[in-house]
């Protein structure tokens, strides 16, 4: 685990696209479910998204932490 964290956190900016890249895809599968009844993400890509988002909530949580 400790390896991932300093792999996501290495590259300048992947830590950003990861999280508002799964925000706004879960956004869209929210919106989409109940604006157009129609599903846009199904259970296969929602899970993983939804680890994602929590995992880099929790680096963010962790970096300002120790400030």
């Amino acid at each position: 685990m400790e390896k991932l964290e300093k792999f996501i956190l290495s590259i300048k900016y992947l830590p950003a696209i990861l999280y508002f890249g799964s925000v706004v895809l879960l956004a869209y599968d929210f919106y989409s479910d109940i604006s157009n009844e129609t599903e846009f993400l199904n259970e296969y890509l929602k899970t993983p998204l939804i680890i994602i988002f929590c995992y880099m909530t929790y680096l963010g949580v962790k970096k300002y932490q120790k400030k």
